[in-house]
């Protein structure tokens, strides 16, 4: 069973070309990477194109997306797989009146947004965030639009929340979903890459820009060792792969040779790295299996 991870974020043309060569899903923002988004969907060969309104980043700096002019870029490009709405950030403060007015409004962009769209309209993600009331997800799930039910919702995660917090806030949000009237919904994780998080819960896709974040900062992913610091320009760094046990780097060269690389590349070459890095979490994503939670404490006894 395959995952659709979406690669958010660019760094080198090379590393996008790499990118489409493995048909890798794509995550872009349509406030400032159109011209990546008329590349990656006439791109010979790609893997599926998820855009983002960019409401996020323009929350942190005092602004806001035009949400007509989004609509319109939207119907001009019928051939991408997956758009988010436009949603309302609760920033600079969050706490309950402020989250249920975001999601009041959020709810009521996506309604606006789904009466003007010519494309496809299942394409269109509304989006829960972390904080909201979850009576803004039962109405999500349970709201029939068009006349029937939403196919893919998106939910927000929280940077700087502990993996067992989050692990709680998607505990709460699947039981919610599996009691609801929609209770096979596809679900978008935004911002997260916690492998373990993403197996143990029935997410049909999920999108972050860490594989990039890590490779640039000289570090590459494995699975048995999480990221190792491998750049020749940390070297004085005790975490750095030339200060580790004769044993743990003999068997970290084994597995940067068995992904078709050498440690002089990933540890000279950011570009290597972030190869390296798409290579794991896309090597993941082909191989991705969700086992519950009951069924790994099941294996236990």
């Amino acid at each position: 069973m395959s995952f659709n991870l979406y690669f958010a974020g660019s760094q080198s043309k090379d590393v996008d070309i790499y990118l489409q060569q493995r048909r890798c899903c794509r995550l872009f923002s349509q406030l400032n990477e159109r011209k990546a988004i008329e590349d990656y969907q006439n791109a010979e060969t790609r893997g599926k194109l998820f855009i983002d309104s960019g409401a996020f980043s323009v929350a942190h700096a005092g602004k806001s997306v035009n949400i007509d002019d989004y609509i319109s870029f939207i119907n001009l490009n019928p051939k991408i797989d997956v758009w988010a709405q436009l949603d309302v950030i609760p920033y600079p403060v969050l706490n309950y009146q402020t989250s249920c007015e975001c999601a009041d409004s959020s709810w009521n962009n996506y309604l606006y947004m789904m009466e003007r769209l010519t494309i496809d309209k299942d394409k269109l993600l509304p989006i829960y965030h972390f904080g909201e009331p979850f009576s803004h997800l039962e109405r999500i799930l349970n709201t029939e639009v068009d006349g029937k039910l939403v196919d893919y919702i998106g939910v927000g995660g929280r940077h700087g929340v502990s993996t067992e917090q989050q692990r709680v806030y998607f505990d709460n949000i699947f039981k919610l979903i599996k009691t609801s009237k929609n209770p096979n919904v596809k679900v978008h994780a935004f911002g997260m890459t916690v492998l373990k998080l993403l197996e143990l819960y029935p997410f049909y896709s999920a999108d972050s820009t860490t594989w990039l974040q890590v490779g640039v900062n000289g570090g590459i992913y494995t699975e048995q060792y999480g990221i190792i610091q491998i750049s020749d320009r940390t070297v004085k760094s005790k975490e750095n792969f030339v200060n580790l046990t004769n044993d743990v780097k003999s068997s970290i060269l084994e597995i940067i040779k068995t992904y078709g690389y050498t440690y002089e590349e990933v540890s000279s070459d950011y570009k290597k790295r972030l190869c390296f890095n798409i290579d794991y979490f896309q090597q993941w994503a082909d191989n991705y299996k969700y086992t519950p939670k009951n069924s790994r404490l099941n294996r236990l006894f």
